[in-house]
């Protein structure tokens, strides 16, 4: 038997099994073997027995004999591991206790790992602590062999699947199993089909459980995708990458939804392709000319491109294998020899955006409206086409190159509507199969202007002419042209004159006067303007504003008579104030006539601006003025005068002033040539006294009588010349001769040769000579004199050689400036100089572009006062420009530099251009 009292250490139920040896036996007594009947050994369980809590074991009844017994354990998913693995014992007359104790060295435990389903999961690595210790079978069961009772961490790990992890797990012995490692996760993996290169796809998981956000992933270089996501219904779908520059990349299927209770890796996306079709309809046969282009809008980049054209048999068009997207369709033609490949024909429309889906799109139309027609214009023009078939379209043509759309094929002919620009005809032929551009270039620009006629001015029975003349004088006032004023309204009962327009045709830069003139010889009285005349300078590139208008008037005429009736006789009629518009100054003479055979005459025509005196006069004739315009006359005696000296008979007297007088205030003087030849002037000599100094005479009709007067030296002269420093004599300069201890005081004004002689000079007297500045037009220019002044005491002789030599200020004007402003040099192309009469400033002195220096220089301008400032070549609406104003004297300062001139300029980004479209025309 067994010895009862033996004890193992092994504190879990141990199943040993006694197994005899050949010819032995266990007695009646013995338990049946339990579990599976048989030792893990080769021979057969007889019986076995099992370990108590504490380890022991008993085998009873056994006949003696010798036993082999083989300690195990098997559970469902355990197995313990025992040494040593058997001990043989004898058995005989007396119980036996086994000295040999079975050791527990470690046991094997199992577990298993399912999916979503509980279904077992295949090829799972175990990872115990870190190292793999056992892979599941085909049903997902795993055994963890030589494990002790301790704590691990059990993980599991296989492609596409994420587990839970049994952290610090505690196996026991007597443990059935490991719990269950379930599948946490599982990926959902797929590809994504391109067919275009350069562009990538993501894929986005969407619709899945509540605790799972929404993820998006970009496909890899060959287009596979990965999502990890937990058991559940989810939604994919395959999108461009970046959707900015591929807005119309499309992918079918548009999205799979999935149940994921396991890895799923084949969800499979491919790119779309489509087709569109359309067709083009031309006015005449369409033809390989006309071509049509495909082009992928992507975002602000139009890249892809593609063109087909069209053929003789068909007008039709298609593109295949296309992505959906947005895109442009163009059609074009183009003729040989059309510029710069650019489009001869005009379409309704040349292009058309589509959306292109997942469908395709069928049915685009383009319509050929008609042909292009390049102009390109110096300037804004209105014009009308005469087209082929007699008709006319109305055009507005803008300055710069402009396409119009002509809907008939062949020649068509432009005509210009009142172009105030000239363009070398008034028309052109234009044929629509000759693709150059045609070129308007403005060589002159239209100056036009208006005389109005005031009706208050004529008689009632006075008839206007049909035109009068207006003279073109250029700026050397040589006139070299001509226009006719035409009447193009008369006096009615709105208007109070008649209206007469002229026009001329000028250069860019000229400067012209006009002069209206009646020319008219049928003895009507003749129509003055005012004023005399206008001065225009042309500086706008462009139409030019309308010359200042004149005023008509009818000419002011005198009519007077002399009575008797004389004829012959000289009237004068007389400047009574200063005219702007005549250009007379007060005692001007303005007319002379003379009286016909019945004494009448009449002086005209005469500007209204002034007043008018009459002189009359005739050699031999008395004659006295008895009305505004009319005068008596009387033939007067002769009296012959003689004048010699007492001092000296041979010394020739100089001129003497005879003054004669008569009744009625009749009153003649008279100069006597040198020896006593007589002659008029308007002074008398103070150089000799005369005895008698009077002489009456009584005359009695057509009686001569002689009168003999004896002249004796009382004052002297002084004589000299004024010249320039180069010699050149100066005519017309003040000289005076001034006794400021006696108060006298003489003056005199030089002749063409620059001499002066000072009359009336008392002996015995200190004069000081010197030449003096006046305000008339011949001294005024005088800066000083040398000598100054010189000091001379008169003794009984004349007073020679005092010359004077004078300094003028230069004859030629110099006006300079410099500039100054910001962005001087970005804007210095649109810059101009312009000056103008302060006191006109509508009169243009000069323009011209600003020098490269800021610097400027100007000759020559009018002694006077004048405006300088800016002009700014941007457009008004688009740029506010402002210019300082300078005033300038170049009448005290005849050169001169000023400055800085300053400016600035301001954009305006508010302003818009509005642009009218008209039905006929395409302007573009």
């Amino acid at each position: 038997m067994c010895d009862r009292g033996a004890r193992s250490l092994v504190f879990f139920p141990l199943l040993v099994e006694c197994i005899a040896l050949p010819g032995t036996g266990c007695g009646r007594h013995a338990q049946q073997p339990e579990g599976s009947g048989n030792a893990p050994g080769q021979g057969k369980s007889l019986c076995h027995a099992v370990s108590d809590a504490d380890g022991m074991f008993t085998f009873k009844s056994l006949p003696c004999g010798v036993y082999e017994l083989i300690p195990f354990y098997k559970g469902e998913n355990t197995i313990f591991d025992v040494s040593p693995l058997s001990v043989s014992v004898s058995v005989e007359h007396h119980h036996v206790t086994v000295a040999q104790k079975f050791q527990v060295t470690g046991f094997s435990v199992g577990g298993r790992v399912v999916d979503g389903n509980d279904a077992g999961v295949d090829g799972v690595k175990i990872i115990v602590d870190g190292q793999e210790r056992s892979i599941t079978d085909t049903q997902g069961y795993y055994k963890l062999d030589q494990v002790t009772s301790n704590r691990y961490t059990i993980e599991a790990k296989k492609e596409h699947y994420t587990f839970t992890t049994l952290k610090d797990f505690l196996v026991l012995p007597n443990m059935a199993s490991i719990e269950d490692i379930r599948a946490a996760s599982y990926d959902v993996c797929g590809v994504v089909r391109m067919v275009s290169a350069g562009y990538k796809a993501k894929v986005a998981l969407t619709h899945g459980p509540e605790n799972v956000k929404p993820q998006v992933k970009q496909t890899d270089e060959t287009g596979n995708f990965c999502f990890e996501v937990p058991p559940g219904e989810y939604r994919l779908s395959a999108l461009a990458a970046t959707p900015e520059s591929a807005p119309g990349l499309l992918f079918l299927p548009s999205y799979v939804d999935v149940a994921v209770k396991s890895p799923l890796l084949k969800v499979e996306f491919s790119q779309a392709l489509v087709n569109i079709h359309g067709a083009v309809v031309c006015k005449e046969k369409c033809g390989p000319s006309v071509s049509v282009t495909l082009v992928r809008l992507a975002g602000k980049h139009n890249e892809e491109r593609k063109t087909v054209s069209l053929t003789d048999e068909s007008s039709e068009f298609l593109f295949s294998s296309v992505f959906p997207g947005k895109y442009r369709l163009e059609v074009k033609h183009l003729s040989p020899g059309a510029v710069s490949g650019e489009d001869s024909w005009c379409w309704e429309q040349s292009f058309i955006d589509v959306d292109v889906g997942a469908d395709g799109i069928k049915g685009i139309v383009f319509v050929q409206k008609g042909y292009w027609i390049n102009i390109v214009s110096s300037h804004d023009v209105d014009a009308y086409m005469t087209q082929p078939d007699g008709s006319s379209v109305n055009l507005k043509i803008k300055k710069g190159l402009q396409h119009i759309c002509v809907e008939s094929p062949g020649v068509h002919e432009l005509h210009f509507v009142d172009s105030c620009i000239f363009f070398g005809s008034s028309s052109m032929k234009i044929d629509t199969s000759d693709t150059l551009p045609i070129h308007l270039k403005g060589d002159k620009y239209l100056l036009k202007g208006h005389i109005h006629v005031q009706s208050s001015s004529l008689s009632g029975e006075y008839e206007l002419p049909e035109s009068f003349i207006v003279e073109v004088l250029n700026s050397d006032g040589t006139v070299f042209g001509g226009s006719p004023a035409r009447l193009i309204s008369s006096e009615n009962d709105q208007t109070s004159a008649s209206v007469y327009e002229y026009s001329v045709w000028a250069n860019l830069g000229e400067k012209l006067t006009f002069v209206p003139s009646d020319a008219r010889n049928n003895g009507e009285k003749k129509i003055l303007f005012y004023p005399r005349q206008q001065h225009v300078l042309v500086t706008n590139d462009g139409c030019q504003a309308s010359i200042p208008p004149f005023s008509g008037r009818l000419g002011l005429y005198v009519e007077g008579s002399v009575s008797p009736p004389l004829s012959g006789v000289n009237i004068r009629i007389i400047a009574a104030g200063d005219s702007p518009n005549a250009l007379f100054k007060k005692g001007d003479l303005a007319l002379g006539t003379t009286t016909g055979t019945d004494g009448f005459f009449v002086g005209g025509p005469l500007y209204d601006d002034i007043t008018y005196s009459i002189e009359a006069s005739k050699t031999g004739y008395h004659l006295k003025q008895v009305g505004p315009n009319s005068f008596s006359c009387q033939k007067l005696s002769q009296i012959s005068v003689h004048i010699y000296s007492k001092d000296d008979a041979e010394e020739p007297i100089p001129s003497v002033l005879l003054s004669l007088s008569g009744d009625d205030g009749y009153r003649n003087n008279s100069v006597s040539g040198t020896g006593g030849v007589f002659s008029l002037i308007t002074y008398f000599l103070e150089e000799y006294a005369f005895s008698p100094p009077a002489q009456a005479i009584e005359l009695g009709s057509g009686e001569s009588r002689e009168v003999v007067f004896q002249a004796t030296r009382v004052a002297y002269s002084a004589t000299g010349t004024v010249t320039l420093l180069s010699g050149q004599p100066k005519e017309g300069v003040s000289v005076e001769a001034r006794s400021d201890s006696k108060g006298y005081y003489e003056e005199t004004v030089t002749d063409s040769s620059g001499s002066y002689r000072l009359r009336g000079l008392l002996p015995d007297t200190t004069y000081l000579i010197k030449v003096v500045k006046k305000d008339d037009l011949s001294s005024s220019r005088i800066e000083r004199a040398s000598p100054e002044s010189v000091s001379v005491k008169v003794g009984s002789e004349d007073i020679k050689a005092l010359d004077f030599l004078v300094f003028e200020q230069p004859e030629m004007t110099i006006l300079s400036c410099h500039v100054e402003g910001s962005r001087i040099e970005e804007l210095h192309s649109h810059l101009r100089v312009e000056i103008k009469s302060a006191s006109d400033p509508s009169k243009i002195e000069s323009v011209f572009p600003l020098p490269l220096s800021n610097f400027f220089q100007v000759k020559d301008l009018p002694k006077g006062k004048h405006l300088l400032q800016l002009q700014s070549g941007f457009p008004s609406t688009t740029h506010k420009f402002e210019s300082e104003i300078i005033e300038v004297d170049l009448e005290k300062n005849t050169q001169i530099h000023v400055g800085p001139l300053r400016f600035k300029v301001e954009e305006d980004h508010h302003k818009q251009v509005c642009f009218t479209f008209f039905k006929q025309i395409i302007l573009s």
